[in-house]
């Protein structure tokens, strides 16, 4: 029966009309019905448009008739009725069959697209009904891990829609937990918590913080090499900060945390004043910081009529603190007492009680916010800022807040310093100073610093300027701060004072007696006897003194702010030097208490010399006659005996020297004084060739004020240029030997200066057997090039060549490919010696085995702190080029200097940064190092049979700590081998090869 009937149903298949052919048939018969129904409808349209005139006639009519006969036959009122009851079904029909004709057609047009092949879907049953029927068993079983799939999607599906449910249930919570915290606490109780909460939670000594930053924010951490992230460090010790990106795209967030209670405060606040200050913008807290809360901070209140005198980046260049406004956040405010008819009111209108909103003024909107509703349906709003003012504005002109309310930036009330005591002493007189120019009298008069009432130690004084003064202190403020190195600001007629109490005094002298009645070219009656032990003399000849000067003093001027000194002229005739000698007649320098011989009557009488005299061109002495003393000029005084000291001898008893001479006081530190006073040599020298370099001794004792060696702190030396004349030359008058010098002097720790064809170094031995070193590299090394070419190959064409560059602890090793060259750059390495304080020299390797196209770049300098800061920094730059070969344990040039990282600050117990002055008087000779474990000593013959034996210089070098490990150290520049023939080690002076076996003559 199955086969019967699916024969018979294939044939009725097969006398099925093509397809084409029933398609054409259905659009045929869809055409054609509706082209009927068109016509039908015009037809309508027709007798509806012929009708509408008689019916106008007939109710024309019909109205006449009822004026005329007063009561209306009543069929036509009902064959009127029975009309238009007619066409309103007739239209309704029309319109139903019209939308029951559409629809069939969007079905089957919608059919007709989704069947494929265009059949129709009982034909696809059908068919698909017959296929499965003849199928073999089994194959028209669903696959069991298609069920398996299709669960597990529906499963992961309902999973995320779950999922998806939550999150957006979550993100409604938080909204309307949002929306709640706007409107502000429920009364005055809750918000008095909550900002109590909120100070004690800023309050919080052990706290981690974090601080939101912007990509601006993380600009400024990376410009200038990291100079800020660096300062950061600097001024918040036992804190670290890590930098790293926030969860929204393009956010950033710096985590704080402090290894001690109040770091990581502290670290936040300087953090948040340094983008505050660099935006101008203010910092926005709870609690105002005080000055009791940390060590580092310093609060100063400004007026409010001083609003943007203070220029807060300028303080921040000058000083090493960060500056910033503090001004307390708004009172947190509970939302305005409300009524449920209010609240249901604001619900009609989107809004409620103590939203934040936007009111439209003038085409403006403006921050306010809702605090009710009238009855006539206005919004009661409150203006931000408009201290309390109220305004009913339309519902049409209020808006929801999209952001938060413009913060205002005033630059007065309280400003916030951080930093250490000096720094941040110098920065409050900078802003009393800048307050006072625009409000006279604020801090010079009604509000002058209290000093801190210590015996001891740092601290402030006012100072009253004498009348004279004419603003003379004022306009030498900074040299007198650099001479006196105390901290100085001139207000007025006074001046505020802070430092150590020598510093303070010296500050005053300078104040009150020198600086105040010195003449218009530098001239002094005397030296105040605060700053005698701060002073030296040189003598200059009378004839270049105008040279020295220069026009309008210019030439001291430029030397007083290169070496940080302020110079005088002492009266004319005046000669004590400041060691108590006496220049006397002939030009002989006699000690205080040698016995001399003095003209009294025309005749010459033995007397012995006390010093200086009542008046500064006198001396005095005791006539050995009867014992009396008396004030005589100097040229009536001569030596006599063995004792007498000549200092002048040679050239300078006659020529320049025989025409009188001046002396010029320079005050300062030690090493500053001495550098001054090459300088002035120096131009003497110009003018008198010979007049120092004629005898160097003599010049080295004029430098060090006539005293001994080792009588002095800051020694000196002088000796006359080894090297070629085209050295000499290209050292002192073209820009790149100048530059040469310059970092020679940095790296090296000394005072570097040529005077005449000599060379004068200042500073303890160390440093000035460095700074003779440092030049001779100088000179080799760039001369032919210059500061653009930092290559070797330099005068004679003979390349640099260090041999015990390895074995040196003031020098770090690198060696470069040839690829790496290009990316070192003159002015990179220019800056990286600027910034770093060392020296950059390319040699050739100093006897080691350099590959093809290698050379060795020497990092020179006494720190080993600047030594591997100027390595990172030569690595950042060669890092895109092949790698480069560091000295042990350096950073390696695959380790590229971050853009950004995380600091940690220098620890528990980190010392404060030094003055400079104090930084050159702490680099000793003998570098104090930390004391490690005791090293056992090595035996060298035991430790050379265990491994091969050395060839080359270098290779000694190189095995110095190996091999005589714990052995006594040597002088520089010599090193130990071993001798085969003797079996026992010798001393190499690497310098000029000499040899010796005797230790003492080696041993440091």
């Amino acid at each position: 029966k199955e086969h019967k009937e699916h024969k018979e149903h294939k044939e009725h298949k097969e006398h099925k009309e093509p397809k084409e052919h029933k398609e054409h048939k259905e659009n045929k018969d869809s055409k054609e019905h509706k082209d009927k129904k068109d016509k039908k409808d015009k037809k309508e349209d027709k007798d509806t448009k012929e009708d509408a005139p008689k019916e106008v006639a007939a109710a024309t009519s019909t109205s006449m008739l009822q004026s005329m006969m007063a009561a209306p036959p009543p069929e036509v009122g009902k064959a009127k009725d029975k009309k238009d009851k007619k066409d309103k079904k007739d239209k309704k029909e029309d319109k139903d069959k019209k939308d029951k004709d559409d629809t069939k057609d969007d079905k089957a047009k919608d059919t007709k697209d989704k069947v494929p092949g265009g059949k129709t879907p009982g034909k696809d049953e059908a068919e698909t009904f017959w296929n499965d029927l003849f199928l073999p068993v089994g194959e028209n079983e669903p696959d069991a891990s298609a069920v398996a799939e299709a669960a597990e999607r529906r499963r992961q599906q309902e999973a995320a829609e779950a999922e998806a449910d939550k999150k957006q249930a979550e993100t409604m919570t938080a909204e309307a937990k949002r929306r709640e915290e706007e409107l502000g606490p429920v009364d005055e109780t809750a918000a008095e918590v909550q900002m109590a909460r909120e100070a004690a939670v800023e309050l919080d000594p052990l706290r981690p913080r974090q601080v939101a930053l912007t990509g601006k924010h993380v600009e400024v951490l990376r410009a200038d090499g990291e100079r800020w992230l660096r300062r950061f460090e600097r001024l918040a010790p036992n804190a670290s900060i890590v930098v790293q990106r926030g969860v929204e795209p393009g956010s950033w967030e710096a985590n704080i945390t402090g290894t001690q209670p109040g770091a990581a405060r502290r670290a936040e606040l300087c953090l948040r004043s340094l983008f505050a200050s660099l935006s101008g913008e203010t910092v926005q807290v709870r609690v105002l910081p005080e000055d009791e809360d940390d060590e580092r901070i310093e609060v100063l209140e400004i007026p409010e009529g001083g609003d943007g005198s203070v220029l807060l980046q300028r303080i921040m260049e000058s000083c090493e603190v960060t500056a910033a406004f503090f001004h307390e956040k708004e009172p947190v405010r509970p939302r305005p007492p409300t009524t449920q008819a209010q609240i249901d009111l604001g619900r009609l209108l989107g809004l409620a009680t103590g939203q934040t909103v936007e009111i439209r003024f003038e085409q403006e909107w403006y921050h306010a916010r809702v605090i009710g509703f009238t009855d006539n349906g206005l919004v009661r709003v409150e203006w931000f800022g408009g201290e309390g003012a109220e305004a009913q504005v339309s519902p049409i002109d209020v808006r929801p807040s999209s952001n938060s309310p413009e913060i205002l930036h005033p630059m007065h009330g309280r400003l916030v310093l951080i930093g250490d005591l000096r720094q941040r002493t110098a920065a409050k007189f900078q802003a009393m100073a800048a307050v006072d120019r625009r409000v006279p009298g604020h801090f010079s008069d009604l509000f002058p610093p209290k000093p801190r009432g210590q015996l001891f130690g740092f601290d402030l004084d006012v100072v009253e300027l004498p009348p004279g003064d004419g603003g003379a202190c004022a306009r030498m403020a900074s040299k007198i701060i650099a001479a006196s190195e105390a901290v100085v600001e001139v207000l007025s007629k006074k001046a505020f004072i802070a430092g150590e109490p020598e510093e303070r005094r010296r500050a005053r002298a300078f104040l009150t007696t020198l600086v105040p009645n010195a003449g218009p070219f530098g001239d002094a009656h005397g030296i105040p006897e605060e700053l005698a032990d701060f002073c030296s003399k040189v003598r200059v000849p009378a004839l270049v003194v105008a040279t020295v000067a220069g026009a309008n003093r210019t030439n001291l001027s430029s030397i007083e702010d290169e070496t940080r000194c302020l110079t005088f002229w002492l009266p004319q005739g005046t000669q004590i030097s400041s060691d108590g000698g006496v220049l006397v007649a002939g030009g002989a320098m006699c000690a205080i208490g040698d016995r001399v011989e003095a003209q009294w009557a025309g005749e010459w009488s033995a007397a012995t010399l006390l010093g200086q005299g009542s008046d500064p061109e006198l001396v005095r002495v005791t006539w050995d006659v009867d014992g009396t003393e008396q004030d005589i000029a100097p040229d009536a005084v001569r030596p006599a005996g063995s004792k007498t000291r000549a200092v002048a001898s040679g050239p300078k008893k006659t020529g320049a020297w025989a025409q009188g001479t001046r002396v010029l006081a320079v005050i300062g530190n030690e090493k500053s004084r001495r550098s001054c006073i090459f300088k002035v040599m120096a131009l003497t020298e110009n003018c008198s060739p010979g007049i120092w370099t004629g005898s160097l001794e003599d010049a080295e004792k004029e430098a060090r004020d006539g005293k001994p060696e080792e009588e002095v702190f800051i020694g000196v030396e002088a000796a006359k240029h080894e090297g070629t004349p085209a050295e000499m030359e290209w050292l002192r008058t073209s820009m790149a030997g100048q530059h040469a010098m310059t970092g020679a002097a940095r790296a090296s720790g000394a005072a570097i200066q040529i005077v005449g064809s000599a060379f004068f170094f200042a500073g303890f031995p160390a440093q000035r057997q460095r700074g003779r070193e440092y030049v001779q590299w100088a000179c080799k090394s760039r001369m032919q090039q210059g500061i653009a070419r930092f290559q070797a190959g330099g005068a004679g064409g003979k390349p640099l060549s260090v041999v015990d560059a390895d074995m040196r602890d003031d020098v770090t090793v690198m060696v470069v490919v040839q690829a790496q060259m290009e990316f070192l750059r003159p002015e990179r390495l220019a800056a990286i010696e600027q910034e770093t304080e060392v020296m950059l020299v390319f040699d050739d390797g100093g006897g080691s085995i350099l590959e093809r196209g290698s050379k060795r770049l020497l990092i020179c300098g006494d720190q080993d702190l600047m030594r591997q800061k100027a390595l990172r920094r030569v690595n950042y730059f060669v890092a895109g080029a092949a790698p480069a070969a560091t000295a042990p344990g350096a950073p390696s040039s695959s380790e590229r200097e971050p853009a950004l990282r995380g600091l940690g600050g220098p620890g528990p117990g980190a010392a404060p940064v030094k003055r400079p002055f104090e930084q050159d008087a702490g680099q000793d000779a003998k570098r104090m190092r930390p004391a490690g474990p005791a090293v056992a000593k090595s035996d060298a013959r035991v430790v050379l049979k265990s491994i091969p034996w050395p060839d080359t210089i270098n290779q000694w070098g190189q095995l110095q700590n190996k091999v005589w490990a714990g052995h006594p150290k040597l002088q520089r520049g010599w090193i130990r081998c071993w001798s085969r023939s003797q079996d026992s080690e010798y001393y190499l002076r690497l310098s000029d090869k000499q040899t010796t076996f005797n230790i003492q003559d080696v041993l440091a």
